[in-house]
């Protein structure tokens, strides 16, 4: 650095998180077992970009109420400000995974099979207040099945979310369950027509578990601040009624017929408790244990995009952290791209982050510095040449296997391997090398052999096996 150049702290953005070796290791085995998961299902693999124009993410709508990350383009010692004045700022960061596939499934879909399963992995940006379980940097892990009407496909996506709770080793979880349509036979009931006052009864709904009852309530019945403000505004029998609604508890059976007694009497209310229950129906022809799943008239899922079965998963020994995998049926999403189109869609996306952060608290998480298997010692700086070729054919073997690249004393060298955990040391000095032999050290066992060479990567194979 230059001499009284100002030093920049390396201090990482709120809400922002950086992993280090150790911990991606450990993400990379979780993010493994879910790719292992949906690709068993027949899933295929999708990737889109990280900007988007601002009009696909929004869809032109006036009542968008997420706070997005907008792009500046700054060009040499441009201030941002001035930028941001030359510039429109319709590009933004995603803040989902599920508006970019519809985009795709709109642009490619002479070029797609029918139906299309994905998956995707990637980073998502939300400008939210960073709290404790939400971040506005987070990875979400998708799944999704566009192109097919049936409750079979949000069975099966169910059906996904529990296989991959199991594989991560989760025993105590709940995927509760509820259908967009039933909320829209609510409004009816109560009659709320306007569509951004509906879709706020919903976005407070999704907000119980955080508010709880009384605070959600009082939300209910809030009058607008102003004109642009989309406050239900109920009346207190109303939001009573709601809050009565969303409270009804029991068995599923008796959980579907209770929400029946209050919706059925509406054409999209009976779809929806319809619907739930032939889910139902599917998820025990399955076995799947009802320990796992249930119907939950609260579940409302706060994206505007969502219109039939919704899902939330819950972990029973972690509440507190939120909901950790979730999603839902999206008919009609590619309708902003292509009029009248109403593809369907289902899925569910895992906050990668959130339920990472819940293995490591629960003790689900093995972390390890490394993944390397053998380290090559260099003794002899002559001999370095030789030793690059031993660890080329460890490596060739199928072994991860480093070679220690500075010149250091053996101690050093042995050091480093203990601080890594690396279980095996090739140690071979100019003596061994006349005699065209190694020491394999067994940093464990605190042991150590003579072999030739030629035996070198069968014996590796025999003690890590």
């Amino acid at each position: 650095m230059d001499e009284g150049k100002k030093t920049i702290k390396p201090d990482k953005v709120g809400g922002f998180l950086d992993y280090l070796p150790p911990v991606m290791i450990a993400r990379n085995k979780m993010l493994s077992t879910i790719e292992a998961v949906y690709q068993s299902f027949g899933f295929l693999p999708l990737d889109t970009p990280a900007v988007e124009r601002l009009e696909v993410l929004t869809g032109n709508r006036s009542g968008f109420q997420m706070n997005l990350y907008r792009t500046v383009v700054a060009s040499g010692l441009e201030s941002i400000s001035d930028a941001a004045k030359r510039q429109d700022m319709d590009l933004a960061l995603r803040f989902d995974l599920t508006v970019p596939l519809s985009r795709v499934v709109a642009a490619y879909s002479d070029k797609l099979p029918k139906p299309f399963k994905r998956y995707q992995v990637g980073k998502v940006w939300r400008g939210e207040r960073s709290q404790a379980g939400r971040y506005r940097e987070f990875v979400q892990f998708d799944a999704d099945i566009i192109g097919c009407r049936s409750v079979i496909a949000d069975t099966e996506i169910i059906q996904i979310m529990h296989t991959v709770m199991t594989a991560l080793g989760f025993e105590n979880f709940l995927i509760r369950i509820n259908n967009r349509k039933i909320f829209e036979a609510l409004n009816e009931i109560i009659g709320l027509d306007d569509p951004e006052k509906r879709e706020e009864l919903i976005r407070i709904i999704d907000k119980r578990d955080k508010v709880g009852d009384e605070e959600l309530k009082a939300e209910l019945m809030r009058e607008p601040d102003n004109q642009y403000d989309p406050a239900p505004n109920l009346s207190a029998e109303k939001a009573e009624k709601v809050m009565r609604f969303i409270a009804i508890q029991g068995s599923c059976d008796e959980i579907l017929a209770q929400a029946e007694s209050v919706v059925g009497s509406s054409k999209i209310g009976g779809e929806g408790v319809a619907e739930l229950r032939r889910i139902a129906d599917n998820l025990r022809s399955l076995a799947i244990p009802e320990a796992n799943w249930k119907m939950d008239l609260s579940i409302a899922r706060g994206l505007g995009y969502y219109t039939g079965p919704v899902f939330e998963t819950v972990l029973t020994d972690l509440p507190e952290i939120g909901s950790v995998y979730s999603g839902g049926r999206f008919d009609g999403l590619t309708n902003r791209f292509i009029s009248n189109s109403n593809i369907p869609g289902t899925g569910a996306s895992v906050g990668v982050d959130r339920l990472f952060a819940a293995m490591e608290k629960l003790g689900k998480i093995q972390v390890v510095p490394s993944l390397t298997k053998v380290l090559v010692t260099v003794m002899d700086p002559s001999l370095c040449v030789e030793c690059l070729r031993i660890a080329n054919e460890v490596r060739a073997a199928g072994i991860p296997t480093e070679l220690y690249l500075e010149e250091a004393p053996l101690k050093s060298q042995l050091a480093y391997a203990l601080k890594q955990e690396i279980p095996l040391v090739v140690i071979m000095g100019s003596d061994e090398n006349e005699k065209g032999q190694v020491s394999l050290k067994n940093m464990a066992a605190r042991s150590q052999e003579a072999l030739d060479k030629s035996v070198l990567v069968s014996r590796i194979k025999e003690v890590i096996k």
